[in-house]
This record gives C-alpha cells, sequence and structure tokens, in this order.
C-alpha cells in the first residue's frame, strides 16, 4: 500500500510541476507587456488612480493583464499548501492533514524537490520525492515527533549512520515533453477558454478564474457541435473540425504554437505513428493538424492494407460514426448517442460527478448528496504586469450515503439467497465529507534542486550509490 502511495505522489509532482510551471516564472520581457504594461502606470485611462479592490472593466487594461500571462516564461517556483479532509458521522468528526511544500525546476526537462506529510489519528507520516531527468527517487515512513522537518530528512538521506534509502522509478518521456515551448503554451492558452476577472491590488493587480463556472460555460458551448452532429449523423472529421466552436477552441489552444514546436509532442504517440508522421513545415501548429486531415499520404500510411476505411483517401473523408465505431469495437452507434442530452445531462450533475469522483478515489463510494463544488485559481501580478505567482482554493462537499443492498425475500441480499421471508435494513446515516486545498506557489528565478549525489537507492543487485 506504501508504495502505491509512493508511486502515485511522484507521478503526481510531474503533473504539478506542470501546471504550476506556468505560473512560477519571469516575464519574457522584464514584465513589460501588452498596452499600459511595464510602465507602473495604475490609472483608468483618465488619470485617476485605481482604488485598491477594484475589478477592471476597461478592455484595453484588461488585456495587458491577460498578455502578461501569454508572454511570461516558466523558469522555477517554490510551493507550499495543504489539503484537509474531514469526516463527520453524526456528532463526531476525525480529520486528515497533508502538507506539502517544494521546488521546481522547469529547463529542457522538468524536475523537482517535494516533501508531503500526512497526519491522521495513526500518526504522522512522511513522502520525500524528487523528479529528476534519469527518473524518480522517493522514501516514505513513519516521522519521529509532530512535525516533519524536510531539511532533517534531507540531511538523513546522507547520513553516514543508517541512511534513509531511496526508490528509484524510471523516467518517463513526459519529462521533457512537459517543458517544451508547445506545452507551456498550450496551459497557458487553457486560460483563454474562460473568463478571467482582473482586480486592482495593493501591489499590482490579480487575474482569477472560476474553473467550475468556467467548464458549464464550455459545456454549453460543446452543445451546439453535438447538436450538429445529432443531426448529421455522416458528419466526416473535416466536417468537425469546421464547427465554429470546435474551430475557436481548437485555434486557441494552439495560439503561438508553430508545427516544429508541436512536433516536440511526437514522443507520446505510439510508435507506429511517429515513423508515419510527416515532416512539420514552418507553418503553425493548427495548419499542421489540418494537413494530416488532408493527406493522402499520412492517411495510407497510417491506414495501410485491407483496414476498415478503404473507401476513404484522407482522414478528412472519415465520417465521424465511422470512428467511433472503429474506436468502440463497433459496439457504439454515434446516431444512438444522443450528444447533445448527455452533455446536457452532464452540466446538470457536473458538481455531483466531480464530488462523487473525489470522493471515490478516497475510498468513500456511495450516493453522493448536497454536493458543492469551488475552485478557484488566481494570479498575481506587480503594477508593472510581471507575474509573481498562483493560488489555489478548492473546496469539495458532500454527504455520503453507503449503497444500499437490495433485500431478498429471505432476508439475503443477492437474488440466490432463497424466497423465505422479506426482512427490511436500516440505512446508515449519511457521512458528511469535506475537502479543502489550498496551495500557493511563488515565481523563483533560479530554483535550487538538493543535490542527490551521495544518496543511495535499492537498485536490481542491491544499494546504489548516487554519483
Amino acid at each position: 500500500m506504501k508504495k502505491k502511495i509512493l508511486s502515485l505522489v511522484l507521478s503526481g509532482m510531474l503533473a504539478a510541476s506542470a501546471v504550476f510551471g506556468l505560473a512560477a516564472c519571469k516575464s519574457q520581457n522584464g514584465g513589460n507587456t501588452g498596452n499600459n504594461g511595464g510602465n507602473g502606470n495604475t490609472n483608468n485611462g483618465n488619470g485617476q488612480s485605481i482604488k485598491p479592490g477594484t475589478v477592471i472593466t476597461d478592455a484595453t487594461l484588461k488585456s495587458s493583464v491577460f498578455a502578461a500571462l501569454a508572454e511570461a516564461q516558466p523558469e522555477g517556483l517554490a510551493y507550499s499548501g495543504g489539503l484537509t479532509l474531514s469526516f463527520t458521522q453524526g456528532t463526531e468528526t476525525t480529520e486528515q492533514k497533508l502538507s506539502l511544500e517544494g521546488t521546481a525546476h522547469l529547463g529542457k526537462s522538468v524536475a523537482g524537490d517535494l516533501c508531503l506529510s500526512l497526519e491522521n489519528e495513526e500518526g504522522l507520516m512522511y513522502l520525500l520525492g524528487f523528479l529528476r531527468e534519469d527518473g524518480t527517487y522517493g522514501a516514505m515512513g513513519e516521522a519521529e515527533g509532530k512535525t516533519v522537518d524536510f531539511a532533517a530528512l534531507k540531511a538523513q538521506l546522507k547520513a553516514e549512520n543508517d541512511p534513509l534509502i531511496l526508490e528509484k522509478g524510471e523516467a518517463s518521456p513526459a519529462q521533457s515533453v512537459f517543458s517544451t515551448p508547445a506545452v507551456v503554451k498550450m496551459l497557458k492558452n487553457l486560460t483563454s477558454l474562460v473568463d478571467g476577472t482582473v482586480t486592482k491590488t495593493e501591489g499590482g493587480y490579480s487575474l482569477s478564474f472560476d474553473l467550475i463556472k468556467g467548464t458549464s460555460a464550455l459545456l454549453d458551448g460543446a452543445k451546439t457541435v453535438a447538436e450538429v452532429i445529432d443531426n448529421t449523423a455522416d458528419i466526416t472529421l473535416t466536417g468537425l473540425f469546421s464547427q465554429k466552436f470546435f474551430d475557436d477552441t481548437l485555434t486557441s489552444l494552439l495560439k503561438g504554437i508553430s508545427a516544429k514546436e508541436l512536433s516536440a509532442l511526437f514522443p507520446l504517440l505510439p510508435e507506429g505513428w511517429q515513423t508515419t508522421l510527416p515532416e512539420p513545415g514552418n507553418g503553425t501548429a493548427k495548419e499542421y493538424l489540418s494537413e494530416l486531415l488532408r493527406s493522402g499520404a499520412f492517411y495510407s500510411s497510417v491506414v495501410g492494407e485491407g483496414e476498415p476505411w478503404t473507401n476513404y483517401r484522407t482522414f478528412g473523408e472519415v465520417p465521424l460514426a465511422e470512428v467511433v465505431s472503429f474506436l468502440t469495437d463497433g459496439e457504439t452507434d454515434l446516431a444512438s448517442l444522443r450528444l447533445k442530452q448527455m452533455i446536457e445531462d452532464l452540466k446538470g450533475s457536473l458538481e455531483n460527478k466531480l464530488v462523487t469522483l473525489l470522493f471515490d478515489s478516497f475510498g468513500f463510494g456511495g450516493t453522493v448528496t448536497g454536493e458543492n463544488v469551488d475552485l478557484a485559481v488566481e494570479f498575481s501580478f506587480d503594477d508593472e504586469k510581471k507575474l509573481l505567482g498562483i493560488a489555489i482554493d478548492a473546496l469539495a462537499e458532500g454527504n455520503v450515503s453507503e449503497n444500499a443492498e437490495q433485500p431478498q425475500p429471505d432476508g439475503g441480499t443477492q437474488p440466490e439467497d432463497g424466497n423465505g421471508d422479506e426482512m427490511s435494513t436500516a440505512a446508515e446515516p449519511a457521512q458528511k465529507v469535506r475537502c479543502t486545498l489550498k496551495l500557493n506557489a511563488a515565481c523563483v528565478q533560479a530554483p535550487e534542486l538538493f543535490d542527490l549525489s551521495g544518496c543511495k537507492y535499492e537498485g536490481e543487485n542491491g544499494t546504489v550509490t548516487i554519483e
């Protein structure tokens, strides 16, 4: 179980470093970006000073803050935060607290240090994680005392007597891919898909997003495409890509990304695809994707002879229904899905599904009611619109009731249990579960990572000392 936790957390370091990395940075030109940017100007365009707390409505000033985020170059960060999970049954409440601190660096590949502590009724446990070019290194154990000291644990890794021994995981291609310009730009471009609020602060500006409302708005847009698919069962991939919402979303995600930058993601594709992809030219990433839809040579190299789509010459000509049928081994008929209704149902139950999924991952299976979800992300800037950091504030709560087993006539719970007398079962009272997350990352120009040389890990043939 401990190894499973270690593996999950170390894997999560990669995603966390990539997401926070877009905020842990300095501006490409020192913060001088966009209109009204870089001159410390904090007036409203009419020479009047803007008071802290004022929501910016001026389009030029607002766009300059978005531009500052778009032009920021990731370099490194120092982050800290915590997650609290509480359970209330009747009048009794128990809590589990998870705290973390760490440093991340984005260069040719993602690297980072992490110290995580978990406190519950059973005691205090720590987990150390180090992400490097050659893989991951981690260790976990029970903490001595009432707190976890990251510096002391790192010193213990190099102790002459009874040092902590690390476990090593293999390097992943994603480590270098996550720090590529294409991924970094796509992460920042995600902010253009939802409405953001710019507010004047004491030291500059903040740009905040309500991701729950933003997701709901995106689902509204997706319904327009779903309705077209519902009414046009033979729509081709070219037809799908030309739908306004689909095209606008793709354009926003790929904004500023060249075809050559996109090609850095090829290592994530199956090996067979990597060898068949045409060389990227000097165009944009979106132009390159359009070329793949139109290319007969690419289609032939992927499909080959005797495959199911021999009636078509390019991927753009393939009906979406054929793709869905192929991916589901013929078990799904696109025309019968009624995608628009599915999206409407998802939007109506979005918070319930998110809370249910989260609680299931914590081992609290059951029926969730009274759910509530908040997920806010805020970027902070100084008066010259230099990006300073990012904060995430999240809440998920709900009442969890155990799924009742259906009683059988003999009082059992399975149909084969017989035909005896009926027996009613008393339902367990619902348990109130509440999860809060607060995470802050500050920009660091030259983050220092722990030197692992001299530390030891368990190799296939015994203990290995890192050079």
